[in-house]
């Protein structure tokens, strides 16, 4: 991977963390999960059944920890 991917790819994540802070910290709850229900259907457009399924499994498990 190149360098600038890697930061494109590393700021992406930064922005995704500190906006779900943001808006949980600011009560705003319902607007954040339609935020993410619109981000998994586009997300989700660009990958194979099997990556959905290991990133969901993973997410579960997470959760769980």
């Amino acid at each position: 991977m190149y360098e600038r991917e890697k930061r494109e790819m590393l700021e992406s994540a930064y922005y995704e963390n500190r906006y779900a802070a943001e808006m949980l910290g600011a009560g705003k709850i319902d607007e954040y999960m339609h935020y993410l229900k619109i981000m998994n259907q586009k997300l989700k457009s660009g990958m194979t059944a099997v990556e959905i399924e290991a990133v969901q499994k993973r997410a579960e498990e997470a959760a769980r920890a």
